[in-house]
């Protein structure tokens, strides 16, 4: 049973694509309101992984608490159950100081797991099962686990794109250690929350997600992947087969040339992009706000009408 906190703060979340502003945002909302950011990223999770995932700088982690940045080794097992539960307990903190939580991210499915109610069971990572899976994935392709996913569980294998591995191996463990469908979270909430979505002219979006890669490729995204390697990391890890890390290990193995990785790069991005549109988009609970010279004015005024809803109670 899912034990939600006796004083939950107010929860404020910054949801959109990748290179929407969610990051400046969510620090502009937390220095207006005396907030603690909680970071939603799947991928930012990981030490040692600063450029590829575009983490928010040392800078900013200093004017404002960061939270769930840089708390496991790439080659450490991360899920979304394991996100919630630390995810929870900062919430618990900042219930007890009366501070706002800021969550900022997309990575959809975490923000699900955390604030809904729960969308997973408490399933154990299963190292061998992973290691398995991943294997028959590189001897066969994806879409043979696509496949074995929709004779067992066709409503996941709809909801997940066969190219998305780390989901497809997640689905399928949890499927043959219970035995049944992966749960979907129903519309009750855990965690009340604010949820603000930032919409951006998707030519605009394609052009900030281009230069963000240049901008990655020039700041040392391949030195940063060939780092990771000398440290022993196997480039078949999950946070490693990512994109960005998982071109830039095909360039440097001599796989790719650098402009064929980069291209592939943004394709990927892209498509993710796509994906992360369709997720939020099928949450009608999001207030989507215009990424534009009145965003800032625009969240702060919801969030702090959303704040003074909930320090007067429930609503």
């Amino acid at each position: 049973m899912f034990d939600q906190p006796d004083s939950t703060p107010p929860i404020i979340c910054v949801l959109g694509p990748t290179g929407a502003g969610k990051t400046r945002l969510a620090l502009t909302l937390a220095e207006a309101l005396g907030a603690e950011i909680i970071s939603a990223d799947s991928r930012q999770v990981y030490r040692y992984m600063d450029i590829g995932t575009d983490k928010v700088s040392k800078d900013h982690r200093g004017r404002v608490p960061h939270h769930l940045i840089d708390v496991a080794a790439p080659d450490e097992p991360y899920s979304a159950q394991r996100f919630a539960s630390e995810a929870r307990a900062v919430i618990r903190r900042l219930g007890a100081q009366g501070r706002p939580a800021i969550l900022a991210g997309g990575t959809g499915f975490y923000v699900r797991t955390l604030l809904d109610v729960p969308a997973l069971p408490p399933v154990e990572p299963n190292p061998e099962l992973r290691s398995r899976l991943y294997r028959e994935a590189e001897e066969h392709g994806g879409e043979s686990l696509h496949a074995r996913l929709a004779e067992l569980d066709p409503a996941s294998s709809a909801r997940i794109h066969p190219h998305n591995l780390p989901r497809l191996v997640r689905a399928l463990e949890i499927v043959e250690s219970t035995g049944a469908p992966v749960p979907v979270a129903g519309a009750v909430e855990a965690f009340p929350a604010l949820r603000l979505g930032l919409e951006i002219d998707r030519g605009q979006l394609r052009h900030i997600v281009d230069d963000r890669i240049h901008r990655q490729i020039r700041a040392g995204l391949a030195e940063e992947t060939r780092l990771l390697l000398h440290m022993g990391y196997d480039p078949d890890l999950p946070a490693l087969q990512g994109f960005g890390y998982r071109e830039m290990v095909q360039y440097l193995q001599g796989e790719l040339p650098l402009d064929v990785a980069v291209a592939r790069y943004k394709m990927a991005t892209h498509q993710y992009v796509r994906r992360q549109l369709t997720w939020f988009r099928a949450d009608e609970r999001i207030r989507w706000l215009q990424v534009g010279d009145r965003l800032d004015s625009g969240a702060l005024v919801l969030a702090q009408e959303w704040i003074g809803s909930r320090r007067k109670g429930p609503r």
